[in-house]
């Protein structure tokens, strides 16, 4: 979601720290860049995450309907074949999730810019008849870095306190997939032994919008049991996708809930303690880490990470983009308009932005070795909903530091 935003502004992309609240931490010890070893604490958490288990009030959630609807004989798209009841499972999200594919699904790997397989993931389904022609499934699924609302709650001054997930759902699925026509949202329960809560999404009629042949055929949002959220959007492309009319994909739509109800959760869970966590390698002098509060996500990007901060859905607190880069790669964003004196990587510097109560950016970067300067740590914090977001994500980043090799 913030990805493009942040490639835009940052060449050489090698990291984003996202960040977003939880409890307090205890210190962790860590070498500073240049001065020997010091003690490196996590920030104050701002904006913390109350941990308050609402799903089974009353009026919390309404009842899950079937996500798989209509008769078995609905199901037709194209020359796609249903998922076989004893076929292996593909990991979704670097194995957060898991599902049964159609016969001859494959997981492309991921473009050079592209998020990592921990953020976003695809599995592609090609089939082809002399009948129907040429079609193909695509699953995406992308981690939301978001919380469920029903078990989680921000702190008493957030901006805004998120309704329940039964209210945030839709909003989130109509804003995340547009469709000509309004999406149909209800809440369905996935699995049989370990149920999963999900919404789905249905098109009433899908097609492709005018000129292009790709069609949206139903849209997920699971909420995993420890309060953790991802989307799912299943596509389907092809010449015959691009000439549909009417209700000609509904049975697309039916094929798409058969392979979604073969979901369950996968064995992969988010890191999400107070702590270092490593945003690449900077040979020779060792490892560049930061520290961080608990629900403070890292993902790996590149040759660095990306580090989301979980917060409940409708407060994306933002993010922060470290790229490591040869000399002055990477510049301070033309509109800054306002200055900070901090540090970065143990030593002073002055950051530059723009600030507003609901956030704004910072920037700043140093050399990872000044005696040679040939490389650069260059740092973007941006806060989307709270002023004392952009501080804390600024605090965080500010726990920067090289650490040698066998510390």
């Amino acid at each position: 979601m913030s990805s493009s935003v942040l490639r835009s502004v940052l060449s050489g992309l090698a990291l984003v720290v996202g960040a977003c609240g939880g409890a307090r931490t205890p210190p962790a010890t860590s070498p500073a860049a240049s001065s020997g070893e010091r003690e490196v604490a996590a920030p104050a958490d701002l904006s913390p995450n109350v941990l308050r288990d609402r799903r089974a009030e009353p009026g919390v959630r309404a009842p899950a309907k079937p996500l798989a609807i209509g008769k078995a004989g609905a199901v037709k798209c194209g020359a796609l074949a249903k998922p076989a009841a004893d076929a292996e499972p593909t990991d979704l999200l670097a194995g957060r999730l898991r599902l049964r594919p159609p016969p001859g699904a494959k997981v492309p790997a991921p473009l050079p810019d592209a998020p990592a397989l921990e953020e976003e993931s695809r599995v592609i389904v090609d089939a082809s008849s002399k009948k129907d022609g040429k079609i193909s499934l695509a699953i995406v699924a992308r981690e939301t870095f978001q919380l469920d609302p029903d078990l989680y709650e921000p702190e008493a001054d957030a901006p805004t306190k998120p309704a329940t997930l039964d209210v945030e759902a839709p909003k989130f699925l109509k804003a995340t997939f547009p469709s000509d026509e309004p999406l149909e949202v209800v809440p369905v329960e996935i699995g049989t032994d370990a149920k999963v809560r999900a919404y789905a999404a249905r098109p009433p009629r899908p097609n492709a919008p005018p000129g292009k042949d790709t069609a949206l055929v139903l849209a997920l949002l699971v909420a995993q049991p420890d309060g953790t959220l991802e989307s799912i959007g299943f596509y389907v492309r092809g010449e015959t996708v691009r000439n549909a009319t009417g209700g000609d994909l509904v049975g697309c739509t039916r094929l798409a809930e058969r392979i979604a109800s073969t979901l369950t959760p996968g064995p992969r869970q988010l890191e999400r303690s107070a702590g270092r966590r490593k945003v690449a390698d900077v040979p020779p002098a060792g490892e560049l880490e930061v520290t961080v509060p608990a629900d403070y996500v890292s993902v790996p990007a590149g040759t660095g990470a990306r580090i989301y901060k979980l917060r409940p859905i409708s407060l994306y607190a933002g993010s922060i983009s470290v790229s490591i880069a040869e000399g002055g790669g990477s510049s301070v964003p033309g509109d800054a308009d306002a200055t900070a004196a901090g540090t970065l990587l143990g030593r002073p510097t002055e950051w530059r932005g723009k600030t507003s109560p609901k956030g704004g950016f910072f920037f700043a970067s140093e050399p990872l070795d000044p005696p040679d300067g040939a490389k650069k740590a260059a740092v973007l914090v941006k806060a989307t909903r709270q002023a004392k977001a952009l501080d804390e994500m600024r605090k965080v980043a500010e726990t920067l530091t090289i650490v040698k090799p066998g510390s």
